[in-house]
């Protein structure tokens, strides 16, 4: 039986316009239900950028992204963060480090 595409990118490209090169550039992957995903790499390299991308806080310039089979991004259109479904916790500056992680949440 196939497993159930529940993330695509397809070619996601996000530059800011003071920066040199792109902060994400032509970026293709797709996650099954049930497959996990790390993003690893230094700072700098584009992973809160792409995570951003994802959950409708950027806008791309280039390529798609799909939820669930459903289109959620492309170069002429953009669902809002709030129809999206996605969760977002950032690692830094939103966490109280005296509290649990229940207590955060």
């Amino acid at each position: 039986m196939a497993r159930r595409i529940i993330l695509h990118l397809d070619g996601v490209t996000k530059h800011y316009s003071q920066a040199a090169s792109p902060a994400v550039a032509s970026v293709t992957l797709t996650l099954h239900q049930g497959d996990i995903l790390a993003l690893l790499g230094p700072s700098g390299c584009g992973k809160t950028t792409l995570l951003r991308l994802i959950a409708g806080f950027e806008q791309l310039q280039a390529g798609t992204i799909a939820l669930a089979g459903k289109t959620v991004a492309s170069v002429n259109m953009s669902v809002p963060p709030e129809q999206r479904d996605i969760g977002m916790v950032f690692q830094d500056y939103a966490l109280f480090p005296h509290l649990t992680v229940a207590k955060n949440v």
